[in-house]
């Protein structure tokens, strides 16, 4: 069972939003090699604004997650994509319902 997550809001530069959109969009495959990361997702909340909502069953998979390949992309384009460095906010998961449970 998922109890701990992540949710990283991201503002977009003026004109980068196309390229961030497709840069989250290609994470999937980097989130899809994490282990302890059983959910992932890259959203679109508006015309600029972003975020990546994930979800760990532990806090040893969140750690892992924080320092590995996504997070170390996002440090990576942080100056050429977006506005201002992401914001990382951890969270608890009270309830959660997935596929196959």
């Amino acid at each position: 069972m998922v109890t701990l997550g992540l949710f990283v809001l991201i503002d977009a530069k003026p004109g980068k939003e196309d390229e961030v959109e497709s840069f989250l969009k290609e994470a999937i495959a980097l989130a899809e090699m994490e282990e302890g990361t059983p959910v992932w997702f890259s959203i679109r909340l508006g015309p600029t604004t972003f975020a990546v909502f994930d979800a760990f069953a532990d806090e040893a998979g969140r750690e892992a997650h924080l320092s590995g390949q996504i997070a170390k992309a996002l440090e990576d384009q942080a100056s050429r994509l977006f506005a201002k460095p992401p914001a990382v906010n951890k969270l608890n998961i009270l309830a959660a319902k997935l596929p196959g449970r």
